[in-house]
């Protein structure tokens, strides 16, 4: 089984917490606010907003690609698929 960086499993995580509805990449952004503060070294602390939303792009392009989630690429939104929610043993699958 392939495993992912910490912060790939993070989105998957805020995703499955809003399980039936979507994120755009600006409002994950802003929730994966407090993990770009631990995962940013202190040197680097100053991470301007283009820059996160860069990395969450990119996070959120992978996940895609894999089957994580789906990214709706005209809107930006993405929602987690069942392959994703399995991947963190989200709750909401049991339901």
């Amino acid at each position: 089984m392939e495993t992912l960086p910490n912060f790939h499993i993070k989105i998957l995580q805020m995703l499955a917490d809003r399980y039936g509805m979507s994120c755009t990449l600006e409002e994950l952004t802003s929730l994966l606010t407090i993990v770009f503060k631990t995962y940013t070294p202190v040197n680097e602390s100053i991470f301007d907003e283009n820059k996160k939303q860069a990395r969450v792009l990119d996070a959120l392009i992978l996940l895609d690609k894999e089957g994580y989630i789906f990214l709706n690429s005209n809107s930006d939104k993405s929602t987690i698929s069942i392959k994703g929610l399995i991947l963190v043993n989200n709750k909401v699958i049991c339901n």
